[in-house]
Formats: C-alpha cells, sequence, structure tokens
C-alpha cells in the first residue's frame, strides 16, 4: 500500500505543478528536493520517469520510489542532458549557493526541456512592507533555534530569499527562458494595502523609461508580484 506524504509546501503550490505536468508528454523528471515525496508519487502516478533527489534522502518513504541523495549546493550526481524535465519546488531558497543549484539545474536538463520551479514570492505588497519594518525578507534564525531546531543543518532554513528580478537574471544567465509566471493563490487580506501598491507605482512614474527598465520595474509592479500570493511558479524552457 502506498503511503500518501505530507506536501511541505504551501496550500497550492503542488496543484498549480501537477497542471503545469497534465500539460506535459510524460518523461524523464528529476524532482529535486523531493522532501516527502509528495509531489515524485503523483508524477509517477501521472506516467512519469521520476527521479528524486534530496540532501535528506532519508525524509522520503514513497514505495516503489527511492530518494537519490543530492546536495544542490554542488554538481549533481547526473551526466548533463540527462532529464526531460526538473521540478525544484521550494527549494532554491534553501540552497546556500543558488547559482551553483540553478546552473546544475540548466546542465542536467536537454535541450528544450522544462522547469518547474517556484519560490516565495518577496516582492508581494506585504512581504515589501514587512521588510521596510524589519529588513529582513525571511525570519531571523537565533543560534539557539539554529543549534535546537535545525541541529546546525542551514538546508531547512530560507538561505537564499531572491526576489524575482534576480531569478529572471540568473535563469536567463543559465539560457532557462521563462514562459510563463503564476501564483499559487490570491491573498485577499491585501487588499487593504492597495494604497501602497498605487504609491509605489506612482513613485515608479517618476523615474525614467531607462531605470524602470534597468531594475524591471513593470514585471515587479505587476498584479501578478506585488499583489500576488506567497508563492511564484514559474516555467522555463531550457534553450
Amino acid at each position: 500500500m502506498v503511503t500518501e506524504p505530507a506536501q511541505l509546501a504551501n496550500k497550492g503550490v503542488h496543484e498549480k505543478v501537477i497542471t503545469c505536468f497534465k500539460g506535459f508528454k510524460p518523461g524523464k523528471v528529476l524532482d529535486i528536493p523531493c522532501g516527502t515525496g509528495a509531489l515524485s508519487l503523483v508524477l509517477h502516478k501521472m506516467g512519469y520517469d521520476v527521479t528524486p533527489c534530496d540532501i535528506h534522502p532519508e525524509y522520503m518513504q514513497v514505495p516503489p520510489l527511492k530518494a537519490k541523495f543530492c546536495n544542490m549546493n554542488k554538481e549533481f550526481p547526473f551526466e548533463s542532458q540527462t532529464f526531460d524535465y526538473v521540478a525544484c519546488v521550494e527549494g532554491i531558497e534553501h540552497t546556500e549557493n543558488s547559482y551553483n543549484a540553478i546552473r546544475e539545474i540548466a546542465r542536467v536538463l536537454k535541450p528544450k526541456g522544462r522547469l518547474v520551479l517556484t519560490t516565495p514570492n518577496y516582492l508581494n505588497i506585504e512581504r515589501r512592507l514587512k521588510f521596510l519594518v524589519t529588513g529582513s525578507f525571511s525570519k531571523p534564525v537565533t543560534q539557539e533555534r539554529f543549534k535546537t531546531f535545525y541541529g546546525k543543518d542551514t538546508s531547512g532554513m530560507h538561505n537564499s530569499p531572491m526576489t524575482y528580478p534576480i531569478l529572471k537574471f540568473m535563469l536567463e544567465s543559465n539560457n532557462l527562458k521563462i514562459l510563463s509566471l503564476e501564483k499559487e493563490r490570491t491573498k485577499t487580506r491585501q487588499i487593504f494595502l492597495y494604497p501602497f501598491v498605487l504609491l509605489i507605482r506612482f513613485y515608479a512614474l517618476l523615474w525614467t523609461r531607462k531605470e524602470r527598465d534597468k531594475y524591471l520595474i513593470n514585471e515587479a509592479n505587476s498584479d501578478l508580484i506585488i499583489n500576488g500570493g506567497n508563492n511564484l511558479i514559474v516555467v522555463c524552457v531550457k534553450n
């Protein structure tokens, strides 16, 4: 009997990712980091040849699948152009070397292969205002919590919180073209913060077009991002 593993991502993230894969032709997919194996199991049932990988493969107990060890901060244990697809769900922000992770993902993808990546949306209006107050994109971790809760293991922490413009640069620098961008859900309570959105957009209008293009202002202030949910779902193709 196959055990249904718990989803570690926010509600709506897996559903969006699975919808993406429903539009693809089944092939070889690398699920990294696979966590408990919730996504790997669904993709397996959909007919995909799934290779689950994680820095803690022991966390996944989903027969008949078995996770392999892989540290996203280092070279992946696969030949170049091995996979038709890579699913990276809520993983890139946990790496200590996110550039290496994206570079390795691109390397193991076949030409025209697809990457489905999700990561927290650090540019929605709620998180922007929190940053103004706290000066931090994610919750700081005390040394006590690092030692007791995390066991001095940084893989469970948000080590590389990145905004959309930085993520886009990393992807495009590795020949990964963004095909689509979605949010996992709508945060209705952010409607009360809409006056701040209008203020930001008005201020951006005072910038020159060259400066707005330089900082990807139009994209960063789009409804999908600034009024978006907790997460972004990005689909890319390898050129």
